[in-house]
């Protein structure tokens, strides 16, 4: 007969084996890192985050054992205005970043010096991009140079690229600065779109715009004490920076851990205690914002709502439409099942009805939302059957003058 121990240890094994099927396919296949990444960010005016965010970028990826998986970096990617002053600090903390964490300068491109080298980089590592060897492409800067290099890419190679954002004003919807393409550009493409939280929650300390006072840096006073010249050096840049504001490096963290709350605590563990995140075998929640479906039908992105999710939905202009889209995020299971919940708004006069459906299959009741005067409501779907590769997809119809809205589209592991 089995010692009490030996049936505790199959029975951990049955679980493993259990939860490792049902997980999901990446970017980590069997504990190993798939496909490769690239990095996009800007700094070069508007606001100079970038100077401490991209070397703590190139930190994460060094410490978290993901250096020879970029295969480009580019930066200074404003197009419309810059700043010369603005383009030496930044680059000088992406350079500075490169040698002391030993990466390949070869990858490292400056936009405003070389932009045609940088998009036929990017465009190089898109066209190499498969199944097995997806690209990871983090946008920490406006859509220009993302749009320009995915254009110049093989169109059938595009659908292995995995586009990872968290900053509405990166992507095109800013009051006061005009752009000339959206992520709706570059969704249209027919890349993956990942929209994460937005990092400056946990990451960032003093306000937008102003020199951040003494006490306002005290969350990383850790890289001023540090032991590790290469940390005490990154205090030096976001001292430089003037604020306490690494936040785009936030999207550097979740691509290595999947992790969306990063926060100073999380940083210091692994840049100046050695001590590697962990990836998570699936996100227990994905928020998946309306406008980032890769098909809208119907609907007009709105930037009018504060009290939408990062400040954006899609607003129904015709009597009927849908949005509708691939599930496939990076850690989440292969196939599983969720409960999903439909943030939305009625209509101008009316209410209107919404319907789920996951491959072309209805899920639950359809239902009627409130007036518009109701505010944002939120609907549940429980126990929906949700794999990687399948279509998710709301439908609506207006009622009375019609501009119904959807905010977002959440799935929560059951």
């Amino acid at each position: 007969m089995k010692s009490h121990a030996s049936r505790i240890a199959g029975l951990l094994v049955c679980l493993a084996a259990a939860w490792s099927w049902d997980a999901g396919g990446g970017p980590y296949v069997n504990g190993q890192f798939q496909g490769r990444i690239a990095y996009s960010a800007d700094g070069n005016h508007n606001d100079p985050d970038d100077w401490i965010a991209s070397p703590v970028a190139l930190a994460i990826f060094a410490a978290s054992g993901l250096k020879d998986r970029l295969v480009h970096f580019d930066y200074n990617c404003i197009l419309p205005l810059t700043d010369p002053e603005w383009e030496k600090k930044h680059a000088e903390s992406v350079l500075g970043a490169a040698e002391r964490y030993g990466y390949d300068r070869s990858l490292l491109f400056d936009c405003r010096r070389d932009l045609d080298g940088a998009a036929a980089s990017l465009a190089r590592a898109i066209d190499q991009s498969t199944p097995d060897n997806p690209l990871y492409l983090i946008i920490a800067g406006p859509m220009e140079m993302p749009y320009l290099a995915i254009e110049r890419s093989k169109p059938a190679r595009r659908a292995f690229v995995y586009c990872i954002s968290h900053s509405r004003w990166n992507d095109g919807y800013a009051s006061g600065y005009r752009f000339n393409r959206t992520k709706r550009d570059v969704i249209r493409q027919n890349v993956r779109w990942v929209q994460i939280r937005d990092q400056n929650r946990l990451l960032s300390f003093g306000r937008f715009g102003q020199r951040a006072a003494p006490g306002e840096f005290a969350p990383y006073f850790w890289m001023r004490d540090s032991g590790d010249a290469k940390v005490r050096w990154l205090w030096e840049r976001m001292v430089v920076s003037t604020r306490p504001d690494p936040s785009d490096a936030g999207m550097a963290w979740f691509l290595a851990t999947g992790d969306e709350e990063c926060d100073p605590g999380k940083l210091k563990g692994l840049l100046d205690g050695g001590t590697a995140a962990a990836p998570i075998p699936a996100r227990q929640r994905v928020r998946l914002e309306a406008e980032n479906f890769h098909r809208i039908e119907g609907f007009q992105v709105d930037d009018r709502d504060r009290e939408a999710s990062h400040r954006l939905n899609v607003r129904l202009e015709e009597a009927a439409g849908r949005i509708r889209m691939r599930f496939d995020e990076p850690y989440v299971r292969l196939a599983g099942r969720y409960d999903v919940e439909i943030r939305h708004r009625g209509g101008r006069v009316g209410g209107g009805l919404l319907m789920l459906r996951m491959g072309g299959a209805q899920q639950g009741e359809a239902w009627r939302t409130a007036a518009a005067d109701a505010g944002w409501q939120s609907h549940a779907v429980a126990d929906v059957a949700i794999g990687v590769g399948d279509e998710l997809a709301v439908e609506a119809e207006a009622a009375g003058g019609g501009q119904l809205q959807i905010d977002y589209v959440e799935i929560k592991i059951r």
